[in-house]
Order: C-alpha cells, then structure tokens, then sequence
C-alpha cells in the first residue's frame, strides 16, 4: 500500500502532463461536444432532491428540473473540490491544479478594501487555464455568473480564455442589483455593478440576479447553436450563496400562507425565514436550469425539434464546497459544513448528462474531482495540452464510462488554513485521515461512514503513518498565500509564523 501511494504522489508532484490522443468522436468541431458546466455556490449537499433522495434524507427543497436532468444522466454519489472556499476551489477548477501549488489557498480580498498588495492578483498568468485549452481547440466560450479568481485586467476572465463574461468578478453580489447599483459609496464588491466584457452594466429596476444570469445563458446557447462552433459556457450561478434573497414572487408561490418551512428529518433550523429564502433561490436556480435546457432543446424558440443540440451537449452539474449551515444549508448525511476538511465542506452534489452518452439513471460510486474536469473537458474537445502544463487530476472520461475508479490508491489531499494551524484530509482507497489544527489524527470510511464519527484509526495505525508522511512530502510543492482576504488574516499568519507543515504532518 505504501509503496503504490509514493507511485502515485511521485505522479502528482511531478504534475500530470496530458497529451491528448484524440477519441474517435472528438476530432473535428463538429463532433465536439458543446459543454455547459451549471457550478452553484455554497450548496448544501441535500439542498437538490436528486442527492437527498439518493441518501435518504428529507428535504424542503423545490428543484423538479435539476432532479429530472440528474435521473436522465449519471449522478456522482462521490464527488470532491479542492479546497472547502469559494476562491480556491474555482482557481482549481479552472487551472486544474491544487491552488496552494501557485500560493493561491485563500479567498481573494474583497476590492473594496483597497489592499493594493493584492488587488492586483489572480490565478498566475502562466497557468494556462482551462478557457484558454478550449478556446484554442476551436470553442467559442462564455463566463456567466461568479468569477472570483482575480479582478485587475490580466486575470479577467476575457483575458483569461473567455470570448464573453457577463456577472461580477469579485465575490459575491446583491440579489436586486439595481438597489445596490444605486448604493454609493459602494462598501463592498457585492455592491458593485455587473459587468459584460468589462463594461459596467446598469441593471434593470426589479430584475433578480439568478433570472438575469440564466436570461443571459440562454440567450447565449441561443446565438451559438446555429454555429459550427462548439461551444464551452461557464454558468457560475452565485446562488444559494449569501445574502439570502429569495425572490419575492418565487417566496409568494412557496409559502402563500406563511408558514414555516418544513425542515425535515434530520434537518435543524432555528430560522426558518432564512430557510424559505434559501429554498426560494434555489427554486430560482431550478427555474434557470429548465430554461437553459429548454433553450438547448428548441434554440430558436419555434418548437421545431430538429434545431435541438441536447444530443450534442454535455452537461455538468456540481458546487464549489459545502453549504454553509448558518447560511440555512444542509449538507445532511455528512458532517460539517463549508470551510471545513470534514466531508461536509469538500463533498458536493454532482451529476453529468448526455443523451446516449452518459449511461441514464446511474450512480457513480467512486470518488471525482473537479480537478479532473480540466483534462477530462480538453480529451473530449480534442484540445492540445501543452507540454509544460502540469496538472493534478485526470481525463476521466474513459473510466467514468467502463465504471472505473480513475484514483483506486492515490492519495487525495485537501488542506486549510485556519489563523494558527492547519486543516488538513487525506484520502486513499475508502479511508480519509483528519486532523484540525494538532488534534489527534482520526481515520474513517466515507463510503459508509458519512458522517464520520467512527474513528478506526487504532486498525490502521501503518496506513496512518504511511498518509501522514506523504502529505508533509505533498506540503513541499505549496507555496505560501500569494494574499490574505484581510490585512488582519496577514497579521494573524505572520504572528504564528505559519504555514506549520512540520506539526501538522506528524502522528504524534
């Protein structure tokens, strides 16, 4: 065992070098799939009927589309971020290596903070992203919604591989954009203006975020489809990120009389006001995903069935961490929530759907990374990686479809930092090691132990040794925070000279 996790750390610290060979259906534009990735914002892993239904939870949540979509196509029962933030876990999704590789393991600050040491950052300029790959192999792209990873001109994203960016940049927005619009002097980036290609864009009295974003992405699968172009589209929907805004009309159609929402067995809330507002967005995000799918089934809106491009378009459904539970999210059957290394913070709802494609009403019982999306996107477009392109996860296209694990023995990591210590998971096989900050290590099976509280690490204390070593070696290719989300965050890490790698990564 030892020696197959030392093959396989050796393979990521050496960084994944892809060159694509090219499957059969993917080497013209024509046969490229199009590929709209739907990843949402602090969602609660029972906070979609499909995933609470697959663990047996029950859930106040309205979302009919997204369920239906998930049953048409395969649903990813283990399915892992990079990073338990909103920040990091986008820069790896979309450089398709672990952020704490390029120093970027924090959230970025908020702009409005004016700290000129690290406004000006983003995803390093030699990380070539994955807009970049595809826009390269003949795709047109788009980024609608949240970016988050780098506001100054070289990390926009349409310098960073987007043909198009309608949405904000920073890390979170109002849900009624016009009253903010109106807010001067603007307090924080949630209050800025949307933006399309740079521009700042002044939006309509009344209008509500979600529908706007969904708005815009139909009407760009729209302009595409007659094209011969495939097409990459980005669909960064904010929601059910806070502040919790239910759109009025949609919390009206809810709860007519008022009433509480019913929260469920093994759901605990002490505010259902915040708890309804939560089921609104997320009714409204469902609400977007049937609009997009309708638009890919009819582009121009004159019921001719002959114009669909559903058959041509992969679609990826996934969130960037955990819902936040003081936020109304349950992330019910796992423990935990977002920020933390706990299943509850990395673990997310997944599903992917492609007529005659992706097998129909399945579950995928191994682990998936976003990190793998990278690889696996640029093999089904036929991209060329280039050489010097490292990356930590894998084309999982071909095991995926044969029902294979893509990461039978490797070791997956996942680390935070808190003000004085670390947070740290390392996953191999079935078995997870945790540690929070110097507390004992615990080992648990997360494919039966959701929730992880039964700690077996007394039966496995040579695997614990074994993990422990291989995450300080794993801790050597990080590089410290290229930024801090707060000059008090930078105060507090210089303080208690972290990062601490040496006593986190030790048994005892």
């Amino acid at each position: 065992m030892r020696q197959r996790i030392h093959n396989a750390l050796s393979a990521i610290l050496a960084g994944v070098v892809i060159n694509f060979c090219g499957a059969s259906f993917a080497q013209d534009d024509a046969k490229k799939p199009n590929i709209v990735l739907l990843f949402l914002d602090d969602l609660g892993y029972a906070d979609v009927g499909f995933n609470a239904e697959l663990f047996g939870v029950e859930t106040d949540v309205v979302t009919p589309n997204i369920d239906a979509l998930a049953r048409a196509g395969t649903i990813f029962k283990q399915a892992y971020v990079a990073h338990p933030f909103c920040g990091p876990s986008r820069m790896a999704l979309l450089s398709g290596r672990m952020p704490h590789t390029y120093g970027g393991q924090k959230n970025l600050p908020d702009v409005s903070k004016n700290l000129e040491d690290y406004n000006s950052k983003g995803i390093p300029e030699n990380e070539m992203l994955m807009s970049t790959v595809l826009k390269k192999a003949g795709y047109a792209t788009a980024c609608i919604g949240k970016w988050h990873v780098g506001s100054s001109k070289p990390f926009h994203p349409n310098n960073r591989g987007f043909d198009e960016f309608y949405g904000f940049v920073g890390g979170g927005h109002q849900y009624y954009p016009y009253i903010s619009d109106k807010v001067e002097p603007k307090i924080n980036d949630y209050q800025y203006f949307l933006e399309r290609n740079g521009e700042a864009f002044k939006s309509p009295e009344g209008a509500y975020l979600t529908d706007m974003l969904s708005d815009e992405g139909a009407d760009y699968i729209a302009k595409k489809s007659a094209k011969a172009k495939p097409f990459f589209l980005y669909m960064a929907y904010n929601a059910p990120h806070s502040p919790l805004h239910g759109k009025t009309e949609d919390l009206q159609h809810l709860y007519p009389d008022h009433k509480p929402a019913n929260p469920g067995s093994g759901i605990n809330f002490t505010d259902y006001k915040k708890r309804q507002n939560y089921v609104a967005m997320m009714y409204a995000v469902d609400r977007g995903v049937k609009q997009l799918v309708d638009t890919l089934k009819d582009p121009n809106g004159d019921g001719n069935a002959d114009d669909s491009i559903m058959e041509e378009t992969l679609i990826v459904f996934m969130s960037d961490n955990g819902g936040k539970i003081l936020q109304a999210a349950s992330n019910a059957p796992l423990q935990d929530d977002k920020g933390s290394a706990h299943e509850g913070g990395i673990r997310v709802p997944m599903f992917m759907h492609w007529p005659e494609k992706v097998p129909a009403g399945d579950v995928f019982d191994h682990p998936v990374l976003a990190l793998d999306f990278y690889p696996t996107f640029a093999g089904l477009a036929g991209a060329k990686i280039p050489k010097n392109k490292k990356l930590d996860g894998k084309d999982i296209w071909s095991d995926f479809l044969a029902g294979k694990n893509s990461h039978p023995d490797e070791p997956i990591f996942w680390l935070r930092h808190h003000g004085s210590g670390n947070e740290v998971a390392i996953r191999v096989g079935n078995l997870k090691a945790y540690r929070k900050n110097l507390s004992s290590w615990k080992i648990y099976d997360v494919t039966t132990d959701f929730s992880e509280s039964d700690d077996v690490s007394k039966e496995h204390v040579e695997l614990l040794n074994s993990m422990v070593a291989e995450g300080l070696q794993w801790s050597q290719t990080h590089q410290e925070p290229k930024w801090h989300d707060t000059k008090a965050a930078l105060d507090t890490w210089t303080k208690n000279t972290m990062p601490h790698y040496e006593k986190t990564f030790r048994v005892k």
